[in-house]
Formats: structure tokens, sequence, C-alpha cells
């Protein structure tokens, strides 16, 4: 008896269908963080893989359709035959299309954590016309649904997670943490750029909305500098075109695990971070931002409200005056025609990350959020 109360922890599921299981926030930061706490055992739901070294459990899932209409059902094919698996003390759900689920969670009195990575409320608006792939007609029904579905779990959760300011002051649940996607500065204490270097690094999708082909044509401009691009996957469309604009400056490396990752930006000399002049990122939170900082690589990024604050406030970079190619143009340019200011960058976005934007504040804020969100929950043997 002793022996099954000493093997006793607190289960903490984390849910996402549209991540992958490797995905720096949902794995790197927060289930690594809680895999930390000795009577806590994480298990991750969700498509890909992790490192196998980790104490994460990864109960692997197929991924949603690429098909967004798709994707929510297919999400809610996924979330259902979870819950009849998986018993758990906390379930961690990161997607809107798992809305449903966290509700029906909530409905079979189990304890949920809604973890906001960016504001649904804003992007299911019709106003804004963020979620194109919704019909025109079906917009005002699906805004009403989501916010409805929102506001059910900001009552009923047991915690609310948002990642920035912003996104967590939409909510009023008792309990509320900020977790912000600030850097674990150990993944890139060795990370050595150079003003010598000649790759402009971008990470992420190459989409419309993070200004990928302004920033191909606006490389293509600037002689003798290379673009390398980190990315999960790429569309032959974006391939082709960045093959075309830039031939052999242009690189595709794939998804990048955090060494490879930190060896990528030590031979950078910009860091891109650009985002478009859509309202639903005008307060993007984004985790390469902190990863630059901490490796000391100057960044240029597009005058969005957070990107204006953050290179304000850490000297790290520049602004382009706009978000066409010429103006990134013209900021790469700035940021690359002076030594002696580069290297100025790239020392104040390490001394800026140090005090302001490691992940060892969130992770308190997370602890804290889960040590009263789990008082009085079953422990799993």
């Amino acid at each position: 008896m002793c022996a099954r109360i000493a093997r006793m922890k607190y289960i903490i599921c984390h849910v996402t269908t549209v991540h992958e299981a490797d995905d720096v926030r949902i794995f790197y930061k927060e289930c690594l963080s809680l895999s930390k706490i000795k009577n806590y055992k994480v298990i991750i739901c969700a498509p890909g893989s992790i490192p196998v070294s980790s104490n994460v459990v990864h109960h692997k899932i197929p991924k949603a359709s690429s098909y967004r209409p798709l994707r929510f059902f297919n999400s809610q094919l996924i979330a259902v035959r979870l819950v009849t698996k998986v018993k758990a003390s906390i379930w961690h759900i990161h997607d809107p299309e798992l809305l449903p689920l966290a509700v029906l969670l909530i409905l079979m009195k189990r304890r949920v954590i809604w973890d906001s990575h960016e504001d649904y409320f804003s992007q299911f608006d019709s106003s804004i016309n963020y979620r194109k792939y919704i019909p025109s007609f079906l917009r005002p029904i699906v805004k009403l649904m989501v916010n409805f579905l929102l506001r059910f779990i900001d009552k009923k959760a047991s915690g609310i997670i948002g990642a920035t300011e912003s996104i967590a002051k939409k909510y009023k649940n008792n309990n509320i943490a900020l977790v912000g996607n600030q850097v674990v500065l150990n993944d890139f204490s060795l990370c050595k750029p150079k003003y010598t270097n000649k790759t402009v690094i971008y990470i992420g999708q190459p989409s419309p909305d993070q200004c990928y082909r302004e920033v191909v044509k606006a490389i293509s401009k600037v002689p003798n500098l290379s673009l390398v691009l980190a990315c999960r996957d790429i569309s032959n469309s974006e391939k082709e075109f960045s093959a075309k604009i830039l031939g052999h400056r242009f690189h595709y490396l794939g998804w990048l695990n955090r060494e490879e990752l930190s060896s990528a930006i030590s031979d950078s000399v910009v860091g891109l971070v650009t985002y478009s002049y859509n309202s639903n990122h005008q307060d993007n939170q984004p985790n390469k931002f902190y990863e630059f900082c901490a490796a000391g690589l100057p960044i240029l990024a597009t005058p969005t409200k957070f990107n204006n604050d953050l290179v304000k406030n850490s000297k790290a970079g520049v602004i382009s005056s706009g978000y066409d190619s010429k103006a990134i143009e013209e900021a790469l340019v700035d940021i690359t025609k002076s030594k002696i200011r580069w290297h100025g960058y790239s020392q104040s976005g390490k001394n800026w990350v140090y005090e302001n934007g490691s992940w060892a504040k969130s992770e308190q804020s997370l602890l804290k959020l889960y040590s009263k969100v789990l008082i009085g929950a079953e422990m799993i043997d």
C-alpha cells in the first residue's frame, strides 16, 4: 500500500492536434518545466515526436487535417478518443479547434487549463477577416459560437493562461496566469554570431502573415546576403518562388532542434521578426525575438505594435519603415552597414533579454498556477 502511494502522481495532460509534439512553447518550455516537479507526471498528446531523453510521456495522435474547414471536425474525433483512453488529474488544452473538448471535460467535472496562445476573440471577428478560409456568410455564426465557448471556458475552467498581457486581460477567470514566450537562456548561451556572416535567418512558416515574399525580394536586392529558412515544411510554390528570386542564395534547412537552431543562428548576421500589418499580429510576442536576443543576433523587425515596443526597449536591432520589400531592403542595409552599430545591437539584445526575457519568470507563473489548480485534485497511480 505504501509503495502504491509513493508511486502516485498528479497526471498532467497537454493536448494539441495542431502543433507538433516538440513545439517550443508547449514542449520545450511548459512540459519540461512541469516535468521537473517531483510529484508531477507530464503527458503530451500531439502529432510528431519528442526527444527520447525527456521525462515527458508522448501519446502520438494523428495530425489534424491541413484543410482548415475539416481540421475542426478531425480534432473532435481525435479528442473524443483521448478522453476515453487517458486518465489525468488536469487537462491543459492548447488549440481553438479543441474548445469543444475543453467544454466536454468541464461538463465531466474534470480540471481544465485553457492556454490562449493568441487572441482568439479577435481572430474570429468578421471585421478583421483573419480566418479567411471561413465562408463570409458563416463568419458571424462562427464568431458567436467561438465567443460562447470562450466565455463558458473563462467562467468554468480551473485556470486560464495568456501568452501576452493583452490576451490575459480578455479573461475574467479567478486563476489567470501570464505565461509568455520568453527564452530558455541556456539554449542559446553558446551562440556567437559574427558581423562577417552573410546569412539572414527566417524562422517559421513562409506566409503572407510574416511578409515572406517581401523578405525574399528585399534580400535579392542586397548583394552578398543569403536567406536561410528554418521551418517544418514549405509549399512547392514558396520554394520555387524563393529559388527563382534568390537562386543559390536561398537555403531551406527544415525543422531544427534546439542545438541545430543555435548553430544556424551563430552562422547568421541578422534575424528576421517580420509580421504583416494585420491587426491580429500587432500584439504578437514571438519566441524568435527572445531567441535572437539571447544569441546576440541583431534583429530586423517590421513595425507591429509589439515589435516597436520590444526593439525600443531592447535596442536589439532596427524597425523597417513599412511592410513592403523596399522598406525591408532599406532596413537590411541599415543594420549591416556599420560593424560598431551591429555589435551594439548584439550586446544590447543580450543585456536586455537576461534582465527581461528569461523564461524563468513565466515558468514561475506557470508553476504557481498549477499549484493552485491542483489543490484537492486526484493523484493517480
